[in-house]
């Protein structure tokens, strides 16, 4: 279809298009991701002429984000525990807060080896440059699968960040609780349990009130508080394939991106005649960026692709036009992406005449992480409101969703950060 005002746009969308139509979700390790792959890896043999490469590797399926609703029930099963016994409430969310700190808020995969594996693939290709000399390396990549539908956010995005910090917060009450509870019991010898209670109960009955029995009533009743919080991390996100994300924005948006960019310097070579570019679609994002790690685990020695002169541009989502923007950081991860990058960047996007928003990624994470930890320059760049919203990691994140001027300015901000990099290759010589 042709689109006269938004013509780079629209090549975006029809290949996005491409691949929701058959696949539609298309979560870690799923047969759909698997389908989606292959699509992809058409798309970018037929656009670029050149063969793909497809590399497999094992994701867990549930170590990360999607564990969350097990933090929910396993704070449910502490909360019994508290009651039979403080030891064992204060062991179980104890265990629970690590995982979550070391797993869903730092991805550190510590125990992925626990937990069941499916097969996830990267697939990538080589564009070499037309002068035979190549000075510099463009990796443009962007993950294929989608995400789990975030059920707080597609119901009230206002409200997601207050529940689900409420749910945090309440295993860390508990914790604490338990501890308090403890310390009671071994130096006061007050008995939180049931047995505890009716000792309570009988004194009230014959008029006998101490500090001791109030004490134990508050802390008996005070984890009652903590199970809606318990509650709403239980119900964060919804197994159900059928109802996951389509990632139409997130981030379909970002390969077809990338495809698309690669494609106008295969056709106009002497925008950046010295580059290699390379093509990713990464798996296995959603699963804590284990595509990325496994590429970089893989390639990290391999001078024909990562050396001092390569460039990750990591795409990721692009629909929402008043908030282009450079991802400096993935605060949570600790790592600062490349300031040369970040620049150059800024400056792209100023020169596409856009409002330039440079900001960290406050949670999680993305695939410029498993690069910056191998000392790769990198940096991602979206075009997405940081605040949550109805369609971002939920069944909203549709095709019709998508923003064809978006699209169009997306394209050409990627396009751009390229000429500035070549740019520089070009004032050395």
């Amino acid at each position: 279809m042709e689109n006269k005002e938004f013509p780079k746009g629209q090549q975006v969308y029809d290949l996005v298009k491409e691949v929701i139509d058959v696949t539609g979700p298309r979560l870690p390790g799923s047969e759909e991701e698997r389908k989606g792959a292959e699509i992809i890896a058409n798309q970018i043999e037929r656009e670029l002429g050149t063969p793909t490469v497809t590399e497999q590797f094992k994701t867990p399926r549930h170590a990360c984000i999607s564990a969350i609703p097990w933090i929910g029930w396993g704070m449910f099963i502490a909360f019994c525990a508290f009651y039979l016994s403080p030891i064992a409430s204060l062991i179980i969310s104890t265990a629970l807060l690590l995982f979550a700190l070391t797993h869903i808020f730092y991805y550190s995969h510590m125990l992925d080896r626990f937990f069941k594996k499916d097969v996830s693939q990267n697939v990538y290709s080589f564009l070499e440059p037309r002068s035979g000399n190549k000075k510099y390396t463009i990796m443009l990549t962007a993950h294929m699968d989608s995400s789990w539908c975030w059920l707080h956010s597609y119901k009230n995005p206002k409200t997601m960040m207050i529940k689900t910090g409420i749910g945090v917060l309440s295993g860390v009450a508990l914790l604490i609780v338990s501890l308090v509870t403890i310390i009671l019991e071994a130096v006061n010898g007050l008995s939180v349990s049931f047995m505890g209670l009716s000792g309570v109960f009988a004194n009230l009955s014959s008029g006998v009130k101490t500090g001791a029995d109030v004490a134990v009533l508050v802390m008996y009743c005070l984890p009652v508080l903590f199970l809606p919080g318990f509650y709403w991390l239980s119900t964060y996100l919804s197994y159900d394939k059928k109802k996951a994300a389509p990632g139409a924005m997130d981030n379909l948006s970002g390969v077809a991106t990338a495809i698309a960019v690669a494609k106008h310097f295969k056709d106009n070579p002497q925008d950046c005649g010295d580059a290699r570019i390379v093509v990713m679609g990464a798996g296995a994002e959603e699963s804590g960026l284990i595509g990325a790690l496994d590429f970089v685990k893989r390639h990290k020695d391999d001078k024909n692709i990562f050396d001092e002169h390569t460039y990750v541009l990591n795409l990721d989502s692009f629909r929402d036009y008043d908030n282009f923007n450079v991802v400096k950081k993935d605060t949570l991860q600790f790592k600062p992406f490349d300031a040369e990058l970040v620049t150059l960047s800024q400056q792209a996007i100023a020169n596409c005449g856009l409002e330039v928003h440079t900001i960290e990624n406050p949670v999680g994470g993305s695939d410029s992480t498993a690069y910056a930890k191998a000392g790769i320059k990198t940096v991602t760049l979206n075009a997405q409101d940081p605040r949550p919203t109805d369609y971002y990691h939920t069944t909203n994140d549709t095709l019709d969703n998508l923003n064809m001027n978006t699209l169009e300015k997306g394209f050409e901000v990627v396009r751009e950060v390229v000429r500035l990099i070549d740019a520089k290759y070009r004032e050395q010589n």
